[in-house]
């Protein structure tokens, strides 16, 4: 019986930009058009290799903006065309199953997550098919609003709708209770350690370990005579906990990037902890 393979894909940049958007890139210099119709082509050459490797099986292809969870019902295979981003929106269907991730664009993706490209997805698939692919497990979080939860692979930034916003919140981690004003809170996977998180100034964790690590962005200065926010970045190896709460309006969790938004109400708690489920990626 054949397998059924949800095979998400990107839309290059190419194809999701009008002509007049790509003349402006081109006669600005911000983007070269070639290099964007050179994206689009490498990633047609690899959805071409993927559909090849899995002869056969029933394959349900699905674009990022299209996909929803119903699409994942009854797989056996979540498979990604394009880069991480296109993994962070796969990790959003919440299935488990495991995830084949294929760079479709190794020259200029980062694919961090992504284990084959067109020219050796061939074989990985080969492997997979006759058991002999093996599994890596990745660790995620768990973040959990009320009765709903979601699993963050690579990070989630906690903060205003308004990006110029102070966001006013109470921080709660190992027992200790602090109200802060800052520009928000990153929290990262260990995956996740490279990313934004890395940028604002945490140190990077080996990518298999389980973890928690936060750091509050600009956390605002006060007067002297006002008490200071000490509570600013943690590393926890293995993940202990953080309740984030809002104390205004306005704030989101906003997790893998553009994918998933949760709207936080003030008074609302979003709790992190480890996931007990990882992301299984076929290597």
């Amino acid at each position: 019986m054949p397998a059924r393979i949800l095979v998400v894909t990107k839309t290059p940049l190419a194809e999701r930009l009008g002509a007049e958007d790509l003349e402006r890139l081109r006669s600005s210099g911000v983007l070269e058009s070639r290099r964007l119709q050179a994206a689009a082509s490498h990633h047609h050459d690899a959805l071409v290799a993927v559909r090849r490797a899995f002869a056969g099986e029933t394959l349900i292809e699905r674009a990022v903006e299209q996909v929803v969870r119903a699409d994942a019902a009854g797989v056996d295979l979540v498979v990604t065309v394009g880069g991480d981003g296109t993994v962070f929106t796969a990790n959003a269907l919440d299935v488990p199953v495991p995830y084949l991730t294929v760079n479709s664009d190794p020259e200029s993706s980062i694919g961090h997550f992504a284990r084959a490209r067109a020219d050796t997805v061939g074989a990985l698939v080969a492997r997979w098919r006759t058991g002999g692919a093996k599994l890596e497990e990745v660790p995620r979080l768990s973040v959990r609003v009320g009765t709903n939860t979601w699993q963050v692979l690579n990070d989630c930034l906690f903060s205003s709708h308004n990006p110029a916003a102070m966001t006013r919140y109470l921080l709660e981690c190992d027992g200790r209770r602090e109200h802060q004003r800052s520009s928000g809170v990153w929290v990262a996977t260990a995956a996740g350690s490279t990313a934004a998180i890395h940028s604002a100034g945490a140190e990077p964790v080996p990518p298999h370990l389980p973890a928690l690590l936060f750091r509050v962005r600009e956390p605002f200065q006060p007067s002297r005579d006002q008490e200071v926010a000490s509570i600013l970045a943690d590393s926890q190896l293995p993940p202990r906990g953080l309740r984030l709460t809002p104390a205004v309006p306005g704030i989101s969790l906003y997790i893998d990037g553009p994918n998933i938004t949760v709207p936080l109400p003030a008074g609302i708690t979003a709790e992190f902890s480890a996931s007990p489920v990882p992301l299984r990626l076929v290597v």
